[in-house]
């Protein structure tokens, strides 16, 4: 930074840009476990549904009401199981993959300008 009173006079002033912590990755999951609690409940009330398992298709893994994604978008957005899962579909994985770093990118974005933390805020 330059004063316009005093010629001469420069002090660095430190910005950091795109700073955004783990903020973005806090969205994203909270993002996926809305996603998956409304097509759950969706999936168990309207089964046959196309809409509905556009959004994810459900099957129980146990006794105690627990399911996963087999289908529709809640399965893309799963992260694979194991290494013979991203062997078995690497779809999947490059869809969860890309999935990911975009939402976060997306939500970083977000982050840096409502709290401002942008070029155009810190440069104010």
């Amino acid at each position: 930074m330059a004063s316009r009173k005093v010629k001469g006079y420069k002090q660095p002033y430190p910005i950091k840009l795109f700073y955004t912590s783990n903020i973005p990755i806090i969205l994203q999951t909270a993002f996926v476990s809305n996603l998956y609690f409304f097509s759950q409940i969706l999936y168990r009330k309207f089964k046959g549904n196309f809409v509905v398992s556009l959004l994810g298709k459900w099957q129980e893994v146990d006794m105690a009401g627990h399911a996963a994604p087999i289908g529709g978008l809640a399965y893309y957005i799963s992260p694979p199981r194991d290494f013979v899962d991203i062997m078995r579909d690497p779809i999947h994985t490059l869809f969860y993959v890309s999935f990911v770093m975009i939402a976060c990118g997306v939500f970083a974005k977000i982050w840096i300008e409502i709290s401002g933390a942008s070029s155009r805020d810190v440069a104010k």
